[in-house]
């Protein structure tokens, strides 16, 4: 189990927001060309991003990216980089994208095309080409969003909506950032006056110093991750000695005997806009306001074997998603092998569950995982263990979803992802912990794909939970 990959997915966005129509920038003492960043976790270094622009021509501009994060995750050392290529016109308008992101132990790629206002993209996973496109709402999307706030001119105050592009997901999201005003910033031993910008994103919120054109430093306090400008020569080895679970452990009462099945309450505290929560998904979790209470069991309404769905609104339950390919031959027939002969929709889905939790190895990844690359790499954490769970549920007509949210584990609340299935009542299951039915310290933040697990990040660093009796009638 880890976090999941949004958090690192969301941090990452602090280099891969689309923020507006960039204006004119006057010169600088330090090279606007290339601009390169010390990244830290929580005061640890952690890694590198580095940007470079060129120019390729009299209307064309290329903007290259390099991320890479040494991690520690549950133990294990991951080496992570992201690899951004992309191609625009001379103020920063998008017009190719091309993405990549490799932990060591598996990799995904995504190529974007912009026709007008669509956006094509292909995202390549296990040999497979995953197609998707998206809408853009507005004239200008820029490549970049940390060079386009940069060369953009700042009133005190000032409010801008723009459309946010994130090539790791396929997605068009809004962002708002706002100018809190200049203040003195350092920039490789220089002091300048810096505009203070305020990025929301997605349920994250990142702070961005900008000055002639240039990116200065960059914070996001939920996640206490921090960029720093840094000389373009500066570089040498990484070594991160905190595990990332630890880190984004959560504080919390204690929770005695976790694993058992049946009701528990949970208080959800920090300073947290919980509006921006779904926290009710009957029966399985009820909430009134940010007090939520889990109740798991073995179903006792259970369908036959397919079952019969009873109306269209399960119908976005069992659908096609980028990542959930359950229509591939592949994911197909190990569902058929799975599940034959079981008695009925239950029995399905525990044959399901037994299957994933042992054909995937427990092993920590910083990944976007699709459920053909999980079937076929056998490896992952809870998100891995998820996505094929879910595909394989829907290939064989049992409605499932992915959750996200936190659980507890070695005496602290963490996060971690987990499916929901459909058997004629909602199950929560959990085959990363090989449970068939997940126990009730399970409490469930968001669901759905990876974009709809962004909100998350907004509780890292913030979030507090207590326990408390169970009410009874």
């Amino acid at each position: 189990m880890q976090m999941s990959f949004a958090a690192l997915a969301a941090a990452s966005s602090l280099a891969l927001t689309a923020c507006g129509q960039p204006g004119p920038s006057g010169g600088s003492a330090a090279d606007s060309s290339v601009q390169r960043f010390a990244v830290t976790l929580q005061g640890e270094d952690i890694g590198y991003m580095q940007i470079e622009v060129s120019r390729e021509g009299p209307d064309t501009t290329r903007v290259t990216e390099e991320t890479v994060w040494d991690l520690v995750l549950m133990g294990t050392s991951r080496h992570v980089v992201m690899d951004l290529d992309a191609t625009a016109d001379t103020t920063l308008d998008l017009r190719r994208l091309d993405f990549h992101l490799t932990d060591g132990t598996s990799e995904i790629s995504s190529s974007t095309v912009r026709d007008g206002q669509n956006l094509v993209t292909t995202i390549h996973s296990a040999g497979r080409d995953i197609a998707t496109s998206s809408a853009v709402e507005g004239g200008f999307l820029p490549a970049v969003a940390d060079l386009a706030c940069a060369r953009l001119s700042w009133e005190d105050g000032q409010v801008r909506r723009f459309p946010s592009f994130d090539p790791a997901t396929g997605t068009v999201s809004e962002a708002v950032v706002t100018s809190l005003g200049e203040e003195p910033s350092d920039l490789l031993g220089d002091t300048v006056q810096a505009t203070h910008l305020r990025l929301a994103l997605m349920g994250t919120t990142t702070d961005i110093w900008v000055w002639n054109g240039q990116i200065v430093r960059e914070l996001d306090g939920g996640l206490s991750m921090e960029m720093t400008r840094v000389p373009p020569g500066q570089g040498g080895d990484v070594t991160s000695t905190r595990d990332l679970y630890q880190v984004f452990a959560v504080s919390s009462t204690p929770v005695s005997d976790p694993r058992r099945p049946g009701t528990r309450r949970f208080e959800l505290g920090g300073d947290i806009d919980w509006s921006a929560f779904q926290l009710d998904y009957p029966p399985v979790q009820s909430a009134e306001g940010n007090v939520v209470t889990v109740t798991t069991g073995v179903p006792s309404d259970i369908q036959p074997f397919p079952p019969v769905v009873p109306d269209s609104s399960f119908q976005r339950w069992l659908a096609l998603e980028p990542m959930v390919q359950s229509d591939d031959p592949l994911i197909v027939k190990a569902a058929d092998s799975v599940t034959a002969g079981s008695a009925d929709s239950w029995d399905a889905a525990c044959a399901i569950c037994r299957f994933v939790d042992v054909a995937v190895e427990n092993t920590p990844t910083v990944s976007l995982p699709s459920s053909v690359e999980v079937l076929q790499s056998r490896r992952g954490d809870c998100n891995e263990h998820t996505v094929l769970f879910v595909a394989l549920a829907r290939a064989v007509g049992l409605p499932a979803r992915m959750c996200a949210g936190i659980v507890y584990l070695d005496g602290a609340f963490g996060y971690h992802a987990w499916p929901l299935v459909w058997v004629g009542q909602w199950v929560p299951m959990d085959p990363t912990f090989g449970q068939l039915v997940a126990d009730p310290t399970h409490v469930i933040l968001a669901e759905g794909d990876l974009e709809s697990q962004y909100v998350i990040t907004s509780v890292m660093g913030r979030l507090r939970v207590t326990e408390l009796p169970v009410q009874t009638e």
